[in-house]
């Protein structure tokens, strides 16, 4: 299941859509694979094979915010669990660079994410469900 945010700039007016969440199709390994690029999709073929039989994962798009880009775009995430330790990868954005990672459960973040254009305070809304 999963939420649309509307993220708005109080000052400029500057808005996001963006799908976070996962559907209900996204529980195959190989349709989640084909949401990150090659190179992270690769990095998650190596640790799941050096996981013992015990592991689990999930798959979430986040919020994320390229520095890059100046932009807050949807970030597939891949969360791999064992016994023994937890591991995330995260797609790269369009441009190729890495993304800061922003928890839509975490409200403190939420409420003081900065417009890119103005750098005015966002604010940030659930605009819609989706599967």
């Amino acid at each position: 299941m999963g939420e649309t945010i509307r993220l708005k700039c109080n000052d400029c007016g500057n808005s996001y859509e963006l799908g976070i969440g996962h559907g209900m199709a996204d529980n195959r390994l190989d349709t989640v694979l084909g949401y990150f690029d090659e190179v992270s999709a690769e990095r998650i073929r190596r640790i799941l094979p050096a996981s013992d039989k015990g592991y689990r994962w999930s798959y979430r798009k986040m919020i994320g915010y390229c520095s890059s880009c100046r932009s807050y775009i949807e970030i597939p995430t891949f969360s791999i669990m064992n016994n023994e330790e937890n591991t995330t990868v995260a797609a790269t954005c369009r441009c190729g660079n890495n993304c800061m990672l922003i928890d839509d459960n975490d409200k403190a973040r939420m409420n003081s994410l900065l417009c890119p254009k103005c750098n005015g305070k966002m604010t940030a809304e659930i605009a819609g469900m989706w599967d």
